[in-house]
């Protein structure tokens, strides 16, 4: 509740040009399939995103493994989802273009992290012939995550944009920023740490 007294929180934009995603081999087979009703809380997170489940926005997409349990989930918005996803999560996002993806509420299971599973997630539902006709993949990602960060680092995602998301008394202001550098920076070393 703190929080929302006062509070700021910064979100790196991340972006990569579809034809740039580079492949990931996680430490196991996956495939990807659209989520069904029976994987809510299948990756043991409790109630969260179940609030973006109901909203049936589409797509959302789960990695699961040979034995069909359901490691990874995340949303991919188009730009038909514009409306929908500014009525949802106020205007913290941009608007997309008709070439543009937005990803979104990515999660992996805690038993499976650390397996490279969400870039493979990743790049296996973004390859996918329904997207072949977008240019631009863009995600916002806290922070303070780095093993998200690290994981789209891996793909090809680079940064563009610092989202400030800053509280005061219950009221959210949003403010998209030039990248600092030394934001920048620390994201290129991000590959040096193991």
């Amino acid at each position: 509740m703190s929080t929302r007294l006062y509070s700021q929180v910064n979100f790196i934009g991340l972006e990569i040009d579809a034809k740039d995603l580079k492949y990931n081999e996680a430490s196991v087979d996956l495939s990807i399939r659209l989520f069904e009703d029976s994987d809510v809380n299948a990756l043991n997170e409790g109630l969260r995103h179940v609030r973006l489940v109901e909203a049936s926005i589409p797509n959302c997409y789960v990695a699961v493994t040979n034995n069909n349990v359901v490691v990874n989930r995340q949303w991919v918005f188009k730009h038909e989802q514009n409306d929908q996803v500014a009525n949802y999560f106020g205007q913290i996002f941009p608007r997309l273009k008709e070439d543009e993806l937005l990803i979104e509420g990515v999660f992996t299971h805690p038993d499976y992290r650390g397996m490279r599973i969400m870039p493979n997630a990743i790049f296996q539902t973004l390859t996918q012939e329904q997207y072949k006709s977008i240019d631009r993949i863009i995600v916002f990602v806290d922070r303070t995550n780095i093993a998200s960060l690290k994981g789209f680092k891996r793909i090809g995602f680079n940064p563009y944009i610092l989202r400030q998301e800053k509280w005061f008394l219950f009221n959210r202001k949003v403010a998209f920023v030039p990248m600092p550098s030394a934001l920048e920076k620390s994201y290129s070393n991000l590959s040096r740490i193991a």
